[in-house]
């Protein structure tokens, strides 16, 4: 590029054809002037003051015009590039036409010639910065083609063309991969060359087509099975998505593929699993009950007279274990594991589960007014889990007998039991618990009192028993400093 095209494309090549069409504009406007110094008559002037002034009104136009051409901005200095060597050019010839012969009026040609000249190169110019932005933008297109193309078979999720009729069009080397054929074999192919045979292929285009019409595949996953050229099955989950409409032909639909065969695997073991369990935890309470039921019948036969703390402490034992089997469904089989719930107070169930306990020297506080549906049973043990959890973990007194209590947990611990605005929380004075435990605590396992018998389900009871309540339960710390159980969106009922 030489000094010129720099200096018009610096300067830009809009204001270049603007100034100059300004400029022969003012030179037409002017030009009347030499009535009074010149020997020209008036016709004269005036048709060289059409000629330049037009002239510069088209270049002007051309340049106000030249944003809504399709010519690229950075070519803008090729049009105004060719107005200025037309006008080069023709200053030229006027030149050596002058040193040749005598020009009769050399003014109003250097005026008139180069100016028409201008208008000429304007349309040259139009004419190759229409033909240099084709250029442009087809290396650019094919760059961007590339680019996606490299894209395209670059990630590692299968992707496919079809056009209209189903057929391939296009697939990337991971689609081929995933099911086995080569792309020759693919493009050009039918969808149900892939398809496995138990899944209906005409259901399957049918909901697509209708999907694509209503705009909703953008959220939607599609999931099958396809057949793969080793003749396995395996699991897929895909998106489509319209490819814009051609002239010649119809809409293409693009779709990404991902194998999805072991993750359905590993979910359909979990669900084997769950009712194994499910059914070892029905079994397993079935069979628990009815040692339990005689076991109750017979110690109402018991001489209260004779040993009324045995008979206490025998009663409440199979009456632990009845709750701990309902503990036990509710974790094992969740909401399926809910009866129907009662109306509870909470202040009276949080009263009751404290008295099962051994609490030595805490103190309960209950403030709670509050009246909600709920199972009676999982709300007392869930009580007596967190009340168990702060006395295990709540200071020790300062009695003399303290050494024995630092070796079964806190004993000198106040527990507050109160309302929330949409439910009610138990909170502590004790050490709390660390930020970074308070995820944990509700795993089933956690426990810091395995020395002591903890097995760790106390806390996964409770966590367990929000969510089949579909409660917020969480854990922050106490205005005193120990550890705070919140229970929100709970289900009231009015007194």
């Amino acid at each position: 590029m030489g000094y010129l095209p720099r200096g018009i494309e610096r300067v830009g090549g809009r204001r270049v054809v603007l100034a100059l069409g300004g400029l022969y504009v003012v030179i037409a406007a002017a030009f009347p002037i030499t009535l009074i110094v010149g020997d020209r008559s008036a016709d004269d002037v005036l048709i060289i003051s059409l000629l330049v002034g037009v002239s510069g009104l088209v270049l002007s136009y051309g340049g106000y015009r030249l944003s809504r051409t399709n010519i690229r901005p950075d070519l803008y200095h090729v049009v105004a590039g060719w107005c200025v060597r037309a006008i080069e050019v023709m200053v030229g010839v006027l030149l050596f036409i002058s040193a040749v012969t005598s020009l009769n009026d050399p003014l109003a040609n250097f005026l008139i010639l180069p100016a028409l000249a201008s208008v000429a190169g304007l349309g040259m110019g139009y004419h190759d910065g229409r033909a240099q932005t084709r250029a442009v933008d087809a290396e650019e297109s094919s760059q961007e083609l590339e680019r996606y193309e490299t894209i395209v078979e670059t990630v590692n999720d299968g992707i496919f063309v079809t056009d209209e009729e189903n057929y391939f069009t296009l697939v990337n080397d991971a689609y081929t991969e995933l099911v086995g054929y080569d792309r020759e074999e693919l493009v050009g192919s039918h969808v149900s060359l892939v398809v496995a045979e138990e899944e209906n292929v005409t259901a399957m285009v049918e909901e697509v087509k209708r999907d694509l019409k209503e705009g909703t595949t953008d959220s939607k996953m599609y999931e099958t099975a396809l057949k793969t050229a080793f003749g396995e099955t395996i699991d897929v989950e895909w998106t489509v998505a319209p490819l814009p409409e051609q002239e010649d032909t119809g809409p293409d639909t693009v779709g990404v593929v991902r194998d999805v065969t072991e993750r359905n695997e590993r979910e359909r073991q979990l669900e084997r699993q769950n009712e194994r369990l499910d059914s070892f935890a029905s079994l397993l309470a079935h069979e628990l009950r009815n040692p339990v039921n005689i076991g109750q019948i017979y110690s109402q036969q018991l001489s209260r007279e004779n040993s009324p703390k045995a008979v206490e402490y025998v009663t409440e034992a199979f009456d632990r274990i009845e709750d701990m089997i309902d503990v036990m469904l509710l974790v094992a089989r969740g909401r399926e594991a809910v009866s129907e719930c009662s109306t509870v107070q909470l202040a009276d169930v949080a009263r009751q589960a404290w008295s099962e306990i051994d609490t030595s020297e805490a103190t309960l506080e209950v403030t709670t007014t509050q009246t909600i549906d709920v199972d009676d049973t999982y709300i007392r043990h869930l009580f007596r889990n967190l009340f168990e959890n702060a006395v295990e973990h709540g200071p020790t007194s300062s009695r003399p007998e303290a050494d024995d209590a630092v070796e079964h947990g806190g004993t000198d611990v106040t527990v507050t039991v109160g309302d929330l605005p949409t439910g009610f929380f138990v909170a502590d004075d004790g050490a709390g618990i660390p930020d970074d435990d308070r995820e944990a605590i509700f795993e089933t396992g956690y426990t810091t009192a395995s020395g002591n018998g903890g097995m760790g389900l106390g806390l996964t009871f409770v966590q367990e028993m929000a969510d089949v309540y579909e409660w917020e339960c969480s854990v922050t710390e106490s205005d005193a400093g120990g550890a705070r159980f919140e229970f929100e969106n709970v289900t009231k009922t009015s007194v």
